[in-house]
């Protein structure tokens, strides 16, 4: 039997320490596989643009360039790309979600849920599938 290719995944926040910690979670998963981890905004356009990953889980409120920012530039440049844009926020609220889907992102995901949780739903989110609700508060289809 054959293994599915890997999920190639982004993760861009200014937090250095969840920064790291989720990209230990996505290097421990058996279906990601982490291409590339920036700072900012700036940093993860150039690297979306440059790497096409399957996935970029991007958080909404970043030094530089913001992650809502960062979709609608992408969905302006390349309205092709089939990179699906994740926002993520330690902040909660329907307006938040409603914005990150105007923005273009795919769905959005509070930072307090388990990395686990996160990581099943950028495999979900990869797949173009509805992720449940208590993973993202937008809709992801």
């Amino acid at each position: 039997m054959e293994l599915p290719d890997p999920i190639t995944v982004l993760i861009a926040d200014d937090q250095r320490a969840y920064r790291e910690g989720l990209a230990r979670a996505v290097n421990e998963h058996c279906r990601l596989e982490l291409v590339a981890v920036a700072r900012d905004g700036d940093e993860a356009l150039e690297a979306i643009e440059n790497l096409e990953p399957d996935v970029a889980l991007v958080d909404v409120r970043m030094a530089g360039m913001e992650g809502t920012t960062l979709c609608e530039e992408l969905r302006h440049r390349h309205p092709d790309m089939a990179t699906v844009v994740i926002l993520m926020s330690a902040h909660e609220g329907a307006a938040l979600a409603e914005h990150a889907r105007e923005c273009g992102a795919h769905g959005y995901i509070p930072k307090d849920h388990s990395r686990r949780e996160i990581c099943e739903a950028l495999v979900q989110a990869s797949q173009r599938e509805r992720a449940p609700a208590p993973l993202a508060s937008a809709d992801v289809h």
